[in-house]
């Protein structure tokens, strides 16, 4: 049986040239007339050739067709086929692009991405190559650009996308929502990441879906902390702290059924903290000491592994799992002014912090640093001088100012204001707390593209 013509359209040049064949009822060895091979006439009709001007003038003649006509036809069909091997030349790069920033080649990412007319491009390419470029600025820490990359992709990405694009959706809101909230827009973070369950599919990745989750316990948690006095705002708060413990059981879960230990016991830390500030501090001790008592001994029994391998990354890791759950349970006893329980664990966050991330450093010296102080008042310390607390909060400062943490960087310059204060040394005091403000006030700045792009 042979098998069904495939459909040309009639508006190019190969459905022009059938459809007047067939009008004239003629086979195509009456239009090839010996001249030319009835395999020739064919390809030209299925668009698969392109006729030479000979050849199409004979065409012309024969199926008595205008000739500009078709030499229109012609240009259009080069230029469709220029813009499919564009297309797929730049689709290349993408692809590229990132495989190189997955092997956390990020600069080289980026450079590929450059290498293209992102304007130019078609809309089903362009917000992928955005979204790609703002993946790249995020791995840099480069908040700002990365916030704006990201904007334009959402704004240019379709309501409808081919299954295989789904997957790029979900990481570009989820690379979005992680951007807003470390500028500081916790509404709009909070929106992208509600986006991305909107995204979500059979084939959805379970640990995107998890991120999600964690990142809306996340955002929560932080809508509650912030501070107004009036009776309804702690009614408000109660339930967005209940709202982020529900969604942080929720991210928990998801990657215990994927076998994902230390993201799971790292949702353990988080569902601690808001235990902590829901007041069920027994709850919140227990579920820090059940972390602390699982991954201690392994990391304690760990051996260096050599620079930038998996197991390096991994070990890393699970030293930020120890060092999150002993700085916590060093603020929780801190609260309780248990002060030297919680200098002892103060003490296993170092160990743990030494092997992990700079953060992890920093979190431990604030934390050591509001636990000396409050022994200091305590005590009733003799002001002036240089004190175990001011040293916990400058060597916090120094592990961060390399960095883009720029939130905690002005805690710390906050709380080392507030302590030179309470010592006497005014002058000093008020200099920590003018940083503060200054780094604030560029935090904001940093947020002053919103205005613009939230319209695209």
């Amino acid at each position: 049986m042979a098998r069904p013509a495939k459909r040309v359209s009639p508006d190019t040049l190969g459905g022009r040239i059938r459809a007047a064949r067939q009008s004239l009822r003629l086979s195509l060895a009456d239009v090839a007339d010996g001249r030319y091979s009835t395999s020739l006439i064919s390809q030209i009709e299925r668009n698969r050739v392109e006729p030479s001007p000979e050849s199409l003038r004979f065409l012309a003649e024969r199926l008595n067709l205008p000739l500009d006509d078709l030499m229109v036809l012609v240009q259009q069909q080069r230029e469709s086929e220029a813009e499919a091997n564009r297309y797929k030349e730049n689709e290349e790069k993408l692809n590229h692009a990132l495989r190189l920033l997955e092997s956390k080649h990020v600069k080289a990412a980026l450079d590929m991405v450059k290498t293209i007319n992102i304007e130019h491009a078609p809309p089903s390419l362009r917000w992928r190559l955005y979204a790609l470029k703002g993946q790249c600025f995020f791995s840099m820490r480069e908040f700002v650009e990365a916030q704006r990359q990201f904007f334009q992709a959402a704004a240019l990405r379709p309501e409808r996308l081919p299954t295989e694009q789904v997957y790029e959706a979900t990481l570009l809101h989820l690379h979005l929502a992680a951007t807003c909230r470390e500028l500081g827009h916790l509404d709009l973070a909070n929106d992208h990441y509600e986006t991305v369950l909107k995204l979500m599919q059979p084939e959805t990745p379970i640990h995107y879906v998890a991120e999600a989750h964690w990142g809306i316990a996340l955002v929560s948690f932080e809508r509650a902390d912030s501070h107004r006095d009036d009776e309804q705002w702690a009614v408000e708060s109660e339930q967005l702290k209940y709202r982020a413990l529900r969604h942080a059981e929720n991210a928990r879960t998801l990657y215990r059924s994927i076998g994902d230990e230390i993201n799971e016991s790292l949702l353990s830390c988080e569902i601690a903290l808001i235990y902590q500030g829901l007041g069920r501090l027994d709850e919140a001790r227990a579920c820090l000491r059940e972390v602390l008592e699982r991954w201690q001994p392994r990391v304690a029994a760990a051996v260096p592994a050599g620079k930038n391998t998996l197991e390096e990354r991994r070990q890393k890791r699970e030293a930020n799992v120890v060092a999150a759950a002993a700085a916590y349970l060093a603020s929780l006893e801190l609260q309780c002014q248990q002060y030297e329980v919680a200098l002892e664990y103060v003490r296993q966050a170092h160990e743990a912090a030494r092997k992990s991330y700079t953060l992890r450093r920093a979190e431990a010296y604030l934390i050591e640093g509001q636990i000396l102080e409050a022994m200091e008042q305590e005590r009733g310390a003799a002001p002036g001088g240089q004190s175990g607390a001011e040293r916990a909060f400058r060597a916090a400062i120094e592990e961060l100012k390399p960095t883009h943490r720029m939130a905690a960087l002005i805690h710390a310059h906050d709380l080392l204001g507030r302590h030179l204060l309470k010592r006497g040394r005014i002058k000093e005091g008020e200099y920590e707390l003018d940083v503060a403000r200054a780094l604030a006030q560029t935090r904001r700045q940093w947020q002053e593209p919103l205005a613009i792009t939230d319209e695209l």
